[in-house]
């Protein structure tokens, strides 16, 4: 499969505009995005059938399964496509926040040189007011998705510490890549400075039958920390995912030959990338494995950037920016509440993050760690 070299913007006269809706993607469409991507070159699409896929809040994902008619060697039998969030609230935090627009350039400018960590977009762009997005995929399919509520193995977390280094050595210190705007802290650290405080009260009450005891008060002492949390934060950079977690990620891809993907790359953004990998821990770990395996896991992750070229990250610092950024978890979910529209999945999902994290921070001692 050939990835492709350039970004792939809708071309209006070459008939694959920028569509607005699933009720876009016609086979008229698909086929031309399909030969403009060097995807098709004699069969036309005649059908496309739709079904959702995956668990994403603040986008809209869709399995799209094709006919042809004629047989064509390599034409794809099934495309994921991702479009804007259907709920009104999803979609203006979405775009109010540039959400759309991080992914979409993702995959126009980094995606490429990832390699198979990530899938490939056959088509990828957003509109002038960041609103209105869409990629079309690889399917990635036959794969095994993670479930945020039952958590996962040690040797999945094992996977996930590989694929993150193998995300972030790429561009690992690159000032020109990390500079883009569209990567920029700016925007988010702002916005998380100034929500999460009353954020975390909404979520006290919301939540009140959820949340685990002492978990209000570390909510209360990490808000009241936040903005030296981040100030603590400093290069070396990379692109970090920021939502590097089960929901966002296929084991065994592609039939078996990925052992990782990884998925939904709204939230990206210049950080320490040592971020992604204790964020999935306390994500996605139970307590008990994740308390005997963690500082073993996030020494791999270090081993990986390393043997990726990596030169100017200790161990030492790698394992006091993995504690420090252990409650990056309690950001996701408790503003991650705020901005999207309410669903029972949804609040199960985020009250159970909000738990795992906090005791993560307790374990680590994370709050010691702010100065």
């Amino acid at each position: 499969m050939t990835r492709p070299t350039l970004p792939l913007r809708h071309d209006p006269a070459a008939g694959h505009p920028l569509i607005d809706g699933p009720e876009g993607l016609t086979p008229q469409w698909l086929t031309t995005v399909l030969r403009a991507a060097g995807q098709l070159q004699a069969a036309t699409v005649t059908s496309a059938a739709t079904t959702p896929v995956g668990n994403g809040m603040l986008g809209t994902n869709l399995r799209i399964k094709l006919g042809y008619d004629r047989p064509e060697a390599g034409a794809p039998a099934s495309l994921v496509a991702k479009l804007q969030a259907a709920g009104e609230t999803s979609r203006a935090s979405g775009a109010a926040l540039g959400l759309y627009e991080r992914e979409t350039r993702f995959y126009q400018m980094i995606a490429p040189r990832i390699g198979s960590a990530v899938p490939t977009a056959w088509f990828a762009d957003v509109s002038a007011d960041g609103a209105t997005f869409c990629l079309l995929f690889e399917d990635l399919a036959p794969a095994r998705g993670g479930d945020q509520l039952t958590g996962c193995s040690v040797a999945d977390a094992e996977a996930a510490m590989d694929a993150a280094a193998a995300i972030h050595a790429p561009v690992w210190g690159e000032a020109g890549t990390i500079a883009q705007p569209w990567m920029s802290r700016d925007l988010m650290v702002g916005m998380y400075c100034e929500k999460l405080p009353p954020c975390v009260e909404m979520i006290k009450q919301r939540f009140a039958a959820l949340l685990e005891p002492g978990v209000p008060a570390i909510l209360d002492a990490y808000a009241a920390a936040i903005r030296p949390w981040f100030a603590m934060q400093t290069p070396p950079f990379t692109i970090v995912h920021h939502d590097y977690r089960l929901d966002n990620i296929l084991f065994d891809a592609r039939g078996g030959a990925t052992p990782v993907a990884a998925l939904d790359w709204q939230t990206l953004m210049a950080g320490p990338g040592v971020l992604d990998a204790s964020y999935f821990n306390g994500a996605g770990l139970l307590a008990a494995d994740r308390r005997a395996h963690e500082e073993r896991l996030a020494r791999r992750y270090h081993e990986a950037l390393l043997a990726r070229g990596v030169r100017d990250y200790a161990w030492e610092r790698c394992w006091h920016d993995y504690r420090l950024t252990a409650a990056h978890g309690l950001i996701m979910a408790v503003v991650g509440a705020a901005l999207t529209t309410p669903t029972e999945r949804g609040d199960k999902m985020l009250s159970t993050m909000i738990n795992r994290h906090a005791q993560q921070m307790i374990d680590l001692g994370t709050l010691s760690l702010i100065r």
